[in-house]
């Protein structure tokens, strides 16, 4: 039994991670001061920063989140709850009405006036600690709206409802098409292409609800077709996303209270379905300034 035990072990395959992601608690970046510039220059693709917010922070958030009424919601034909009402929907809505622009802005500015009393944490402030400490001196700040009125919102809270709730496969740099009212003004005060994406876990499903991240770039595909599954490169080739043997990708999964920021914009990506219980995300995009000197954060 020794020697066929000794002789007969298979070589076990290494399988290298599709993408390089740091794994790092919140209280020990100091090694990635240039984080952000590591995304934007590709040597690094990603971060699971640990222990963001601890469990009565959480509890705080989640008690407050379900206590808002229906009416301040907006439910999607995926299985998805936003709050605020996201810019997606607003631009959809209002087709370019400045007007109609500037009230959402407005109602932003007041919500995240009033989040660190009705949900008990700064939730704004610690994102912008925590992304203070990658990147790479430049200030953190929520852009104000078009006109200088209201603000963007600098966050979105996402319930995916268990057994409906998913993510399409997207990258940020899709949406610079599919949203160009929202788009204009962004386009104006920060570099959009390439936009970093972000978001806390706050309530964790039992299963499910992993954020996958392909192997496909947007500079490769730049189509979606119908379904969501498959993507169209420039030369008519196409990538199967549901096809593992074609197409590498790599799951992470964080835990509550821990952040993920990561090239979105660029990197293709989705989210699985949620099974059992919902899954309670906080988040939204990164993106620079025109002149560099800050970083914005919104949704």
């Amino acid at each position: 039994m020794f020697l066929k035990n000794l002789f007969g072990k298979k070589e076990v395959e290494v399988v290298e991670p599709v993408y390089r992601i740091a794994d790092v608690d919140a209280s020990d970046l100091s090694a990635y001061f240039d984080g952000i510039d590591r995304l934007q220059n590709e040597t690094l693709d990603g971060f699971i920063i640990r222990n963001v917010f601890n469990r009565a922070e959480l509890d705080k958030m989640i008690a407050a989140h379900d206590k808002l009424g229906p009416e301040t919601k907006y439910i999607s034909d995926t299985g998805m709850v936003f709050y605020p009402v996201p810019f997606s929907k607003i631009d959809q809505s209002v087709e370019g009405a400045q007007q109609e622009m500037e009230k959402y802005f407005r109602e932003y500015e007041e919500i995240w006036k009033n989040f660190p009393t009705e949900f008990g944490v700064d939730y704004e402030g610690r994102v912008h600690e925590v992304l203070t400490k990658i990147a790479g001196g430049r200030k953190l700040e929520t852009p104000r709206g078009p006109n200088d009125i209201g603000y963007y919102s600098p966050a979105g809270l996402k319930h995916l409802i268990p057994g409906e709730g998913h993510f399409k496969a997207h990258c940020g740099n899709l949406f610079h098409k599919e949203f160009p009212t929202f788009y204009t003004h962004m386009n104006q005060i920060s570099t959009v292409e390439n936009q970093m994406s972000y978001f806390v876990m706050i309530d964790k499903p039992l299963k499910g609800g992993e954020l996958t991240i392909y192997d496909v770039l947007w500079t490769e595909a730049e189509i979606r077709l119908k379904g969501d599954t498959v993507l169209q490169g420039k030369n008519g080739e196409l990538y199967d996303l549901e096809d593992e043997t074609k197409v590498r990708r790599q799951h992470l999964d964080p835990g509550p209270g821990d952040m993920i920021v990561f090239s979105g914009g660029r990197i293709w990506h989705k989210v699985e379905l949620t099974l059992y219980t919902r899954r309670l995300t906080c988040g939204g995009f990164v993106s620079l300034s025109k002149d560099d000197t800050k970083l914005f954060t919104w949704s």
